[in-house]
């Protein structure tokens, strides 16, 4: 006493020794106050001296995916939605995390370690959702792979649908050496493109009268002299 900390869980491989995971022992405490326990069908137990068993193996998870519930006209894009959850017993509902990221993602939900590290150094990233349409006519679609925000467990990507009518739309997560797979599906709706509002003729300039108002001016003040010549004259 006091129990030292630092101590490693080392997951190798045993037939070449390389190291496929390790996380920090649980409890806080040494290789002494740590009892391994079971090890059946990929999940090992282990007991920490902070009273709790632990247990570690792949997790279920759980996706869901969303889209515009309004139709949507030919030519506009989409933004497909959802989220990948972690549904293991310890941390419900948290980020999935790429198998790179879970010693970091573990450490910093039970161990209460730095979410970047001890160096403040690492960033976690998530996994890949791979996004299918399947159109009214049965033709399906890869959409796309989007990948998710670790620290969310959000995801989203922009499809413009090429043809009119129902689509069912997929999100898979093909699950990986941390999780299990899970998928789900949403639908949208395609209506015709909108029309083309009809084009205004162009505007005509307008007649320019002033010359002819000037010409029949003229031509009224010439008629009034003459008038007068005449009338002259023939007082005469």
């Amino acid at each position: 006493m006091p129990i030292t900390r630092g101590w490693q869980l080392h997951c190798i491989n045993a037939t070449t020794g390389e190291g496929i995971w390790k996380v920090a022992i649980p409890g806080g405490g040494s290789k002494h106050t740590t009892d391994i326990g079971a090890v059946a069908d990929g999940y090992l137990s282990l007991g920490g001296s902070d009273g709790y068993t632990y247990v570690f193996g792949k997790g279920k998870s759980a996706i869901t995916v969303t889209a515009p519930d309004t139709e949507i006209p030919l030519g506009q894009s989409v933004v497909i939605k959802g989220t990948v959850l972690d549904l293991s017993p310890a941390q419900p509902n948290t980020p999935c995390v790429s198998k790179e990221s879970m010693a970091l993602q573990m450490e910093y939900i039970h161990k209460q370690l730095p979410i970047a590290g001890i160096w403040n150094n690492e960033t976690m990233t998530g996994v890949p959702v791979i996004l299918t349409a399947l159109d009214s006519n049965g033709n399906t679609q890869n959409i796309g792979t989007a990948v998710t925000n670790a620290y969310t467990g959000a995801f989203s990507f922009t499809f413009t649908p090429p043809i009119e009518g129902d689509y069912t739309i997929m999100a898979t997560f093909a699950g990986d050496e941390s999780y299990g797979s899970s998928g789900a599906s949403t639908a949208i709706y395609v209506g015709p493109a909108p029309t083309a509002a009809p084009t205004a003729p162009p505007a005509k300039e307008p007649i320019d009268h002033t010359w002819t108002i000037v010409g029949m001016g003229i031509a009224i003040i010439v008629a009034v002299i003459i008038a007068t010549i005449l009338l002259l004259m023939k007082r005469k």
